[in-house]
């Protein structure tokens, strides 16, 4: 006598492996771009301490017998030879863009004095994207921190 065994998927358990692998791929997609947000948050924090110490820095080594200063705008972070922005010296521009879906508060630009390297205003930026959130600090005299 011979048994007559079906192989293969029925219809309901087709449907179950898609559905599973469907919720699967919409957590995965949702997390990897939650994931692509806090590592440009976390990069753009990294991006503008280092520029606001390279200004400190330049301005104390005394570099181009100027201030530097560094501003932020237009999702660009630049780093600037002068007084200020608007009196820069084109020539040293030192331009980094940042993901369009970043931005800063408490920030547009802050110069520091050529030999101390004080800063010229003091505070505490926010870098947001989305739901994360960063925070970097200059403190009166120029120590930049996270």
């Amino acid at each position: 006598m011979q048994k007559n065994t079906a192989h293969g998927l029925t219809l309901i358990e087709l449907l179950l492996v898609i559905s599973i692998i469907l919720i699967i791929g919409t957590f995965s997609v949702i997390f990897f771009s939650r994931f692509l947000t806090q590592n440009a948050v976390a990069n753009t924090q990294d991006q503008l301490i280092g520029e606001l110490r390279k200004a400190q820095v330049y301005a104390m080594m005394g570099r181009q017998n100027g201030n530097w200063g560094v501003r932020f705008g237009s999702n660009k972070i630049t780093l600037f030879q002068g007084n200020s922005y608007a009196l820069r010296n084109t020539a040293f521009d030192e331009s980094f863009s940042e993901n369009a879906t970043i931005s800063i508060s408490g920030f547009s630009e802050i110069v520091f004095t050529k030999t101390t390297g004080l800063p010229s205003t003091f505070a505490t930026y926010t870098i947001i994207g989305n739901d994360s959130l960063k925070q970097v600090t200059v403190n009166s005299q120029g120590v930049t921190s996270r």
